[in-house]
């Protein structure tokens, strides 16, 4: 997404018309999730993707032919069904339906300033923020490609806003940091986007379990911060993906960092000692997730101190530990997966729950093969 936001920026700068191709909605199985971009300038050269294939070149073509045909700003609401004799065509697994969002923007002041404040917020300049914008309408009052932004320290406002016929969905989405289409009981469809900094995960404590963690969690797309006292167990030769690297106690190097909402924090230091006064650092921040490697004897002993030094029990619940999900691993790599597991469970917004195959499926399934058999038996 920040490369499309710059490049888009940088093209409106030098007096240029762009198209913005966002996915706002999917449903089924499709080449790209919610939130995915693609910038096409009027020469036809693009930045992004959409998914690639037949998707995004008529997308391409969309708004190729928007960029032509006049010079006024507008938004199109563009649905794309991947039939199974579409996807076969196209070498696709996937026979699902994609909604876009085609933003044209014209070069003026206020659409500079617009994309100016959402790279700010996803280079952490500011706390962040949800753009929410009506991407369908059942009625000609309200023009698609209206936009409301919300900072993030002022979604209260979304409350009160009138234009929104209810607002718990939106605030959800927005308090839970999740892209997500909500469709409204007047009819109306509106794309929650969040713009914040890229989700961090801070693991302090350079033994075993960050060994595996680090590369994994650099392969996700999270930038990784170490932090340990002891140079011997955090350096860059022991962690070549990692961002920073802190050499200091926990307590400090918690202190020392940009700690924000959207950073993930993994405590396993060395010792006990070292776990709580890391946990009780972090339960400071505002950190979106806190993790504490260890037994539930351990947590129990941590938790309990919390307690005691008048951490609200709500924070300290707020603590996984143990962390991870149930996967049963005991070796590092595989901690190190059943955390990594649960932080995208986190960051995505899913359940952690098996994907099986739906019973209605099923019987599709079975009952098509079926009648297939019956009728070669017939021939």
């Amino acid at each position: 997404m920040n490369e499309v936001i710059e490049k888009s920026l940088n093209e409106l700068e030098q007096g240029n018309m762009i198209v913005i191709a966002t996915v706002v909605n999917t449903k089924g199985s499709t080449p790209q999730k919610i939130g995915s971009k693609l910038l096409i300038r009027k020469d036809g050269s693009t930045v992004g993707t959409l998914g690639g294939g037949c998707v995004e070149g008529d997308i391409w073509f969309e708004s190729k032919t928007m960029l032509e045909e006049n010079q006024n700003q507008e938004s199109r609401y563009k649905d794309y069904t991947l039939n199974q004799e579409l996807a076969e065509q196209e070498g696709l697994v996937c026979g699902g339906t994609m909604y876009f969002l085609l933003d044209k923007l014209e070069p003026s002041k206020s659409n500079i300033d617009y994309l100016i404040s959402l790279k700010d917020s996803l280079n952490g300049n500011n706390k962040g923020k949800a753009v929410i914008t009506l991407v369908n309408s059942t009625d000609n009052k309200s023009k698609i490609g209206l936009r409301k932004i919300f900072n993030f320290d002022e979604i209260i406002n979304i409350k009160t806003d009138s234009i929104f016929s209810h607002t718990k969905e939106i605030e959800d989405a927005v308090n839970n940091r999740h892209n997500r289409s909500i469709k409204l009981d007047d009819g109306n469809e509106w794309y929650v986007e969040i713009y914040s900094t890229p989700s961090t995960l801070l693991i302090c404590g350079g033994g075993h379990i960050a060994n595996s963690l680090a590369p994994l969690a650099h392969n996700l797309n999270f930038n990784v911060w170490i932090s340990d006292d002891r140079k011997e167990f955090a350096n860059s030769n022991r962690f070549p993906n990692a961002e920073r690297v802190v050499n200091d106690l926990p307590e400090n190097a918690l202190k020392s960092l940009p700690v924000t909402e959207n950073t993930y924090i993994i405590i396993a230091t060395r010792g006990h000692r070292y776990d709580l006064v890391a946990t009780q650092a972090a339960v400071n921040t505002d950190a979106k997730y806190i993790g504490l490697v260890g037994s539930m004897r351990k947590a129990i002993l941590v938790f309990e101190e919390l307690l005691k030094n008048g951490v609200s029990e709500k924070r300290v619940k707020s603590i996984r530990s143990p962390v991870g999900l149930d996967l049963r691993g005991r070796s590092p790599d595989e901690i190190a997966v059943s955390i990594v597991a649960e932080m995208l469970m986190i960051r995505e917004g899913g359940s952690g729950l098996p994907m099986t195959m739906p019973e209605n499926i099923w019987s599709k399934i079975t009952t098509k093969t079926k009648n297939l058999v019956t009728q070669t038996k017939i021939q």
